[in-house]
C-alpha cells in the first residue's frame, strides 16, 4: 500500500482504490492519501468515523463493472458502513454529538450533503457499533436468511458454513432458538471452538482438517433440513450430497470463489430436482425495511447475554487494507471491524 506525502495544512486522510485485483487482492490496491479537512456547507453534516465494517462483498466491488452492487472507481476513496459521531451540522435533523451510521468514505472524517443516508443510532440499542454488526446488515442477514428462509423446525438440523463469521455465528443461534440442532464447520480449531463454546452449536468441525463427506455423515447422520451458504465451492457441493428432500438452502455468499479468476462452477446440481431443494439468493438490501422490526426483537437478547456476539476490532484507518486481506483469507473471528478512533 503506498501513501501520498502529506502537505502543510492537511491534516484528513482517507483510502483509495489504485489499482484493480486480478485474483487475491493485495496492498498494492490501495493508496492511502492525505486530504484537506472537509468543511459544512448549508444542510450538511461532518461525521467523525469511530467504526468501519469490512464485508466480502467489497472484494467484488473492487472489480472492473458492476454485479449487485456498483463497482468502485479508480482513484476514488473505497466506501463502507460506517458508524460516526456528528462534529458538525448545519442540519436540523441531526445533532453535535449524534451517532449515525451510513455508507461513507474509508476517511477519517467526512462531510454527507444535506445529510442524506445517514441514520441516526438509537443510543437504547447497545453500544454504537452494534449498527454494522449485529443489529446491522450482518445480524438481519442472518435473521432473514436463518429464520425466514431457511424456515428451521424443532428437531431439524441446520448445516452452517463459516460458522464463526460475522453472519455465521448469528444464524446458528437463531436456528438454535428456533429448536433446531445446529452443524457448523470453520477454518481453524479456534473457530470451531468458537462456535461450540460462544454461540452453542450442537457441533462442528475443521474443514480444512476433516473430510467434508465423513463429517457431515457423522455430525448430521439425519441429514440436512436448512442449509445456510456462506462460501459456496466444495462446500455447497458437500451440503447437495448430504441434503434431505424439501431442504432449504439460503445462499448468503461465496467467499471460496470471490478472488478466483475462473468461475469452475457447482458439481451435483442435480441434487435440486431429485431432492426438490429450495435453493434462494440473499441480498440483505432486498430486506432493510425489515431492520427496524429486526433491532426491536432480537437487542432485548444481547442485552439480556440470551445472545452473543463478536466484534474482532483492528485499530487504525491505516489498517483498513491489510485488515481486509486477512479477513478473506479466514483470519478474523466473527465481525471484523477497523476502529479509527476511540468511542
Amino acid at each position: 500500500m503506498s501513501q501520498t506525502k502529506p502537505e502543510q495544512g492537511l491534516t484528513n486522510a482517507r483510502i483509495l482504490l489504485d489499482k484493480r485485483p486480478v485474483g487475491w487482492v493485495d496492498e498494492s490496491c490501495f493508496l492511502i492519501e492525505d486530504c484537506a479537512e472537509p468543511s459544512c456547507g448549508p444542510q450538511d453534516v461532518l461525521v467523525q468515523a469511530v467504526w468501519l465494517s469490512l464485508d466480502p462483498y467489497l472484494r467484488g466491488r473492487m472489480n472492473e463493472g458492476a454485479s449487485y452492487a456498483p463497482g468502485f472507481e479508480l482513484g476514488k476513496p473505497m466506501v463502507s458502513r460506517v458508524v460516526g459521531r456528528i462534529l458538525q451540522s448545519k442540519n436540523p435533523r441531526f445533532n453535535e454529538g449524534d451517532y449515525v451510521w451510513g455508507f461513507l468514505d474509508w476517511a477519517r472524517r467526512s462531510v454527507v450533503s444535506r445529510g442524506e443516508g445517514l441514520h441516526r443510532i438509537d443510543p437504547t440499542l447497545g453500544r454504537p457499533s452494534l449498527a454494522i454488526s449485529a443489529l446491522g446488515m450482518p445480524g438481519l442477514t442472518a435473521w432473514v436468511g436463518a429464520i425466514e428462509l431457511g424456515r428451521p423446525l424443532p428437531g431439524d438440523t441446520v448445516y452452517i458454513s463459516s460458522a464463526a463469521g460475522a453472519v455465521g455465528q448469528l444464524a446458528g443461534q437463531f436456528a438454535k432458538r428456533a429448536g433446531a440442532r445446529v452443524v457448523g464447520s470453520a477454518g481453524s480449531d479456534e473457530k470451531v471452538d468458537f462456535a461450540l463454546a460462544k454461540c452453542g452449536f450442537d457441533a462442528a468441525f475443521n474443514y480444512k482438517t476433516r473430510n467434508m463427506d465423513d463429517a457431515l455423515r457423522e455430525l448430521c447422520p439425519r441429514g440436512i433440513d436448512v442449509y445456510f451458504d456462506n462460501v459456496g465451492g466444495s462446500t455447497l457441493e458437500a451440503a447437495l450430497r448430504h441434503a434431505n428432500v424439501g431442504a432449504r438452502f439460503p445462499i448468503c455468499g461465496m467467499i471460496s470463489e470471490y478472488n478466483a479468476v475462473d468461475e469452475p462452477g457447482i458439481k451435483g446440481m442435480q441434487a435440486m430436482f431429485a431432492k426438490r431443494i429450495v435453493m434462494t439468493g440473499l441480498l440483505v438490501s432486498d430486506h432493510l425495511h425489515k431492520l427496524p422490526a429486526y433491532q426491536a426483537r432480537v437487542a432485548p437478547w444481547f442485552r439480556n447475554g440470551e445472545m452473543y456476539f463478536h466484534e474482532d476490532i483492528v485499530q487504525g484507518l491505516e489498517r483498513a487494507p491489510p485488515a481486509l486481506i486477512g479477513m478473506m483469507k479466514g483470519e478474523a473471528i466473527g465481525k471484523r471491524l477497523v476502529q479509527i478512533v476511540a468511542e
